[in-house]
């Protein structure tokens, strides 16, 4: 039906109600801790909100929607690769929270040294470039396929671009985290309000089953998202998600420990669940469509099934999963910079009102890569795997970090320079080169988005064992610094005192205050809860099966 005036004014409401909340929020702000970090002061409905907020964004419905379209349900496992990662999230959520850091890169700094603290914060300014450039590409796309036209792409992209970065510099993660909670309920409505247009177009679940074959049912397909394909980028993001740059911030921002677990691991669950939208809307548009590029399908869904006042909706709805991230992205990038390169080496003396001017026009740095990477993906898909890979890597130091001791940065260090020089010789940049005229064979081999499980297979190992020998012919870490670390994370927050009385300083606490489970009951929390997680995790995948045999 097209873009209507009513569309323009829905959209052009949510962006003054967005803009305003976020602002009139940053009145809160009085410190770097309360813009890097919020104070660590939110209940467990923010945490979950902005869990959602942060982890969700269009590029997951435009990826998935279009994966579904070409390939079948199994196009799900683009956002599904986490479901039964999500339990974990129970389990790690409380580690962030009790390192009591501001940044990811603190975590290297305080396990590996300084060198390797700078080494991830120049890693997570880049990856938070490609991520934002694949929201921004993703945002474009929508746009385009909506409304066709020569600019649509960029004046869609700007716009969005001109709020969240008010409201983001204005009011660092406090604003974030107060307009997500808005946002997170406009997530749900995009993922779901294609659902009953399109099946009426098509004829209900039996149309669906009468026009598409029954292969396009299975939960694999035989080419890109195969069962090797679904394990391996399981277990490559169960190893990234760590390593992701902003899971700091999402984990770490609430009150207590139990604030973060029940945030990260159900603001998470709640991603799953609009993921069932998504499918259910690939299978519509394979039902009634023939597209020339497969990340078309949401945005045309949007144009086609929707009326007037609907589509400006959902396009408010695609908005808010997009600023959610991109403002959360930009204010953990601006404290990447402030913190880890500004603070540490260029202006050790800097004071807090410093560091937040600092953190304030960094995070505009970090955008403005963002807006050149949007312009060189090829697709949304392609951004995801690269961003998948890239904190792969960190993320492998970090369980090597917590769960073993005698890790130490000569591990770090020959492990990084063995993965990443197979990364960009096998992966996408080494696509990229051979593409311009390198006529090597085996360059760019495993570039393909469809051939990452290969990509990962052959720089993981890879990692793992460099980490290992270098670690063992290594120097051992100060015994000192790994007290501090492993105090900090064997210490619940409430028992601060406990720091004081072992000679261990925190970067930054927040609130204080226990909560009295973690405290008095951590093992039943750690077990209860993981064991309730997992089993969550397998109704979603009922609910998929049913929903998919529906009609049937």
């Amino acid at each position: 039906m097209g873009v209507t005036t009513l569309d323009l004014l829905v959209v052009l409401a949510y962006f003054l109600v967005i803009a305003y909340i976020g602002v009139r929020s940053a009145r809160a702000v009085k410190s770097a801790g309360d813009y890097f970090a919020g104070g660590r002061r939110f209940n467990k409905w923010f945490m979950a909100a902005h869990s959602l907020g942060t982890g969700t964004h269009a590029d997951d419905p435009v990826g998935v929607v279009g994966a579904v379209y070409q390939r079948g349900v199994s196009g799900i496992w683009y956002t599904y690769a986490f479901l039964f990662l999500t339990p974990f999230y129970w389990i790690i959520a409380p580690v962030f929270r009790r390192l009591r850091l501001y940044t990811t890169a603190d975590f290297f700094q305080a396990r590996y040294g300084s060198k390797m603290s700078l080494l991830y914060a120049v890693m997570g300014m880049l990856t938070f470039m490609v991520n934002i450039g694949t929201l921004l590409k993703g945002t474009g796309t929508i746009a385009s396929a909506m409304w066709p036209g020569p600019y649509t792409e960029w004046v869609a992209v700007l716009l969005m671009t001109s709020v969240f970065v008010l409201y983001g510099t204005a009011g660092g993660l406090i604003a974030t985290i107060t307009t997500e909670f808005l946002q997170a309920l406009l997530i749900v409505v995009m993922s779901f309000l294609l659902v009953p247009y399109g099946l009426a177009k098509v004829g209900g679940f039996a149309g669906l089953h009468q026009a598409i074959s029954a292969d396009k049912f299975s939960f694999a397909a035989p080419e890109e998202i195969t069962v090797f394909w679904i394990v391996a980028v399981s277990v490559m993001n169960l190893i990234g998600i760590v390593g992701q740059p902003h899971t700091m911030e999402v984990c770490a921002s609430g009150k207590t420990e139990w604030e973060g677990r029940v945030g990260f691991t159900y603001g998470n669950f709640v991603k799953r669940l609009c993921a069932l939208g998504w499918a259910l809307t690939g299978l519509i548009v394979l039902a009634g469509y023939t597209l020339a590029r497969r990340e078309d399908a949401f945005g045309t869904a949007i144009r086609d099934f929707l009326p007037p006042g609907m589509t400006g909706l959902m396009f408010a709805a695609i908005l808010a999963a997009q600023m959610s991230t991109l403002s959360a992205f930009m204010v953990a990038g601006s404290a990447l910079f402030s913190s880890n390169v500004w603070r540490r080496y260029l202006r050790p003396q800097a004071e807090d009102r410093e560091l937040l001017a600092v953190g304030r026009w960094s995070g505009l740095v970090v955008v403005a890569g963002g807006l050149g990477i949007s312009r060189l993906l090829g697709g949304v898909a392609e951004g995801l795997t690269i961003f998948w890979s890239l904190t792969a890597m960190t993320g492998l130091f970090m369980w090597f970090g917590v769960l073993w001791r005698r890790s130490n940065r000569t591990g770090a260090w020959l492990s990084f320079a063995i993965m990443a020089a197979v990364w960009l010789a096998l992966g996408p940049f080494g696509q990229v080169l051979a593409k311009s005229g390198l006529s090597i064979s085996w360059l760019g081999l495993y570039g393909d988005k469809a051939k990452l499980p290969l990509l990962v297979a052959s720089y993981l190992p890879a990692g793992v064992i460099a980490f290992v020998l270098g670690t063992l012919l290594g120097r051992p870490e100060p015994k000192a610094a790994l007290d501090a670390f492993y105090t900090l994370i064997r210490t619940p927050v409430g028992r601060e005192e406990q720091l004081a009385q072992a000679g261990v300083q925190a970067m930054y606490s927040g609130e204080t205050k226990g909560h009295p489970w973690e405290l008095n009951r951590p093992l039943l929390v750690n077990v209860l809860g993981f064991a309730a997680a997992l089993a969550f995790a397998g109704m979603i995948l009922g609910a998929l099966w049913i929903l998919v045999h529906i009609g049937a």
